[in-house]
């Protein structure tokens, strides 16, 4: 990624990974993921990606054709989604939010000319709309399977339970859901939805393994198991070999 097109991104205040939750400072109280943190410390950390290398690193090497971002209050994690995809000369992203937080992104022509500040407006495109109601419309129909999902929509548990259930069954094999604010930036656990879904998830459905990385407000990075993570797998292979003490590679 070009270091010059990094520093104009950090440039707008809008994208500092303190305040949109997605510096590398660790999650949780006192600082809450640097929200709280010293000046100095958030200081230190103003000037980096922060999870932000993750998002576009994670694009970058799974290279996925369709990738669906929900939620976002001015853009940072679609936009190096975006950024991803077009260094590569892949698809646009589907970007999906209602613009529930404020009116920023009920502007179509305020939108178009802040993606192109970013020189990304060729590589997203935005439904002004929520999960629910973008899953029963023509685009969602077309849309191929999901390669990449990322979640970072309401933070309540109906929400991000909403956005699981409807886009979930339309992933790719072997497609990866990245969940944002998994740990949260607040001491009320109504804002933990996140958190409690995957709690949830972990208990009822082990198909899905889960990363968790407690940096900024959290974020999770979940995939259906492969089959060469189940023991079957394993047990095959012993099988299969004939001499148990071979060291032969």
């Amino acid at each position: 990624m070009d270091e010059n097109w990094v520093s104009d991104f950090l440039s707008h205040q809008e994208m500092e990974p303190n305040r949109t939750g997605h510096a590398t400072l660790p999650a949780g109280p006192p600082g809450w993921g640097g929200r709280d943190a010293p000046a100095e410390v958030r200081e230190a950390h103003r000037h980096s990606l922060g999870l932000g290398w993750l998002y576009y690193g994670l694009a970058r090497a799974l290279e996925p054709r369709t990738v669906l971002s929900i939620g976002s209050g001015r853009g940072f994690v679609p936009i190096l989604l975006a950024k991803a995809q077009r260094d590569r000369d892949a698809p646009a992203i589907t970007f999906v939010d209602p613009s529930f937080d404020d009116d920023f992104w009920t502007d179509a022509e305020r939108v178009r000319k802040w993606f192109a500040s970013f020189g990304v407006e060729e590589h997203i495109v935005h439904h002004l709309m929520t999960t629910e109601q973008f899953a029963a419309t023509d685009s969602c129909a077309q849309l191929p399977p999901i390669d990449l999902l990322f979640i970072d929509g309401g933070h309540f548990y109906e929400a991000v339970e909403a956005d699981f259930r409807l886009m979930s069954p339309r992933l790719a094999p072997g497609g990866t859901i990245v969940f944002h604010d998994t740990v949260s930036r607040s001491a009320n656990p109504k804002w933990s939805g996140p958190r409690r879904l995957l709690l949830e998830i972990e208990e009822r459905h082990p198909q899905w393994q889960l990363l968790d990385l407690p940096f900024g407000a959290g974020v999770t990075v979940m995939r259906e198991r492969a089959s060469q993570s189940l023991p079957g797998y394993f047990q095959g292979l012993c099988e299969q070999w004939p001499d148990p003490d071979s060291t032969q590679f």
